[in-house]
């Protein structure tokens, strides 16, 4: 699709709760922000770096987690492979929910007599926790590698002028992501969202159904939770992709890391070896899957899609534009080599022990049994 001019006017609101992990209410308690002019929307994104600024080593990696859309791989690569200290709902288990000062953390959480991985001690997933992370200073801390939210806007409060965020983020084709979504309730007992009745229900119900999202993508970029969508909120979207992201798509997900790696400059400080193990096994197999769930994906023209696309029209047309970003920012990083995070490496797990010039603090051998 042809690439849709930046608003000039509409209204913005609060945007729409993470379909998955975030309470419905907890969203819905947050003031409507009523604005003017395109200025006044992008100023509500303004300790957000644009996409097209050059990279500078204070820049804080924010991950915009889309549910079902390979954002647990991309977590799982910057955790446990590049051993990086996040920003995300770990933090606050393990008692850390009480602290009051801003610290790295290693909760006891994850497989039983493994390393534990560090953690800010802050909750960067709900609109709380985002409050109390400003509170606590979060943003003139300078700690922590890279944050994982699902909330676009409030999250602009973790950041100030002078400390500010980079937005990034992993797409999916929004049927197929729905389609996902809804195979994944239906025997996601875990997930506070759970509903037995879905069991037996089939597509068609689901796309017909109150539970089904509706332009999920388009609500939260234009920051639109409820009523009516027009092609402004699209333009919107697109604008705030265009400017705020570097993009990736969960088709191309090697290469969206590699593309991560090489933009934002990550190298193996901690053992490289493992590391790329440990990425090249997360980037064949994902994590979170619902591969025991496998079932056949309605085909474009039979009814159960058709719904899910009505369902998804605006949607459909920001993804078409995602794709077309993918390509053009290529040009970001064409002079980074693609296998940075091995170039300049070092190893402050190995025997001797090296480290970058300007210093790195080697993440502790904690386990969860002391």
């Amino acid at each position: 699709p042809a690439v849709i001019e930046p608003l000039a006017e509409e209204p913005a609101t609060k945007p729409v709760a993470e379909a998955v992990a975030i309470p419905e209410a907890e969203a819905e308690a947050e003031p409507e922000i009523q604005d003017g002019g395109d200025s006044d929307k992008m100023r509500l994104l303004d300790n957000f770096k644009d996409a097209w600024e050059p990279w500078d080593k204070s820049d804080r990696p924010v991950f915009f987690h889309i549910p079902k859309s390979g954002g647990s791989t991309i977590k799982d690569v910057m955790g446990t492979c590049h051993r990086f200290i996040m920003a995300s709902e770990a933090g606050v288990t393990d008692g850390h929910i009480e602290d009051t000062e801003v610290a790295v953390v290693y909760p006891r959480v994850g497989v039983e007599g493994a390393s534990l991985s560090p953690f800010i001690n802050v909750d960067t997933t709900t609109v709380a926790g985002i409050q109390r992370a400003k509170e606590m200073r979060f943003a003139d801390s300078g700690l922590g590698d890279a944050v994982v939210t699902p909330f676009i806007y409030e999250s602009n409060d973790l950041f100030t002028q002078t400390a500010k965020g980079r937005l990034f983020c992993v797409f999916r084709h929004p049927i197929d992501r729905a389609i996902s979504l809804f195979y994944y309730l239906q025997v996601a007992e875990w997930e506070p969202t759970y509903d037995p009745d879905l069991k037996n229900w089939s597509i068609e119900q689901y796309a017909t159904s109150p539970k089904i999202e509706n332009n999920w993508l388009t609500r939260q970029l234009s920051n639109q939770l409820g009523g009516d969508l027009a092609e402004e909120h699209v333009n919107l979207a697109m604008e705030v992709i265009r400017r705020k992201f570097l993009v990736g798509l969960m088709g191309e997900m090697k290469e969206t890391m590699t593309r991560l790696e090489r933009f934002f400059h990550w190298t193996y400080r901690v053992n490289p070896a493992n590391q790329e193990i440990c990425r090249d096994d997360l980037l064949s197999g994902g994590s979170n899957s619902n591969a025991k769930n496998k079932k056949d994906k309605p085909q474009p023209g039979s009814e159960a899609y058709d719904l899910l696309a009505a369902q998804n029209q605006y949607d459909l047309q920001v993804y078409g534009y995602i794709e077309q970003l993918f390509k053009e920012q290529e040009q970001f990083f064409a002079d980074v080599p693609e296998d940075i995070r091995n170039i300049g490496s070092t190893c402050c797990k190995c025997d001797p022990a090296t480290y970058p010039d300007e210093g790195f603090e080697c993440p502790e051998a904690v386990t969860d049994e002391g």
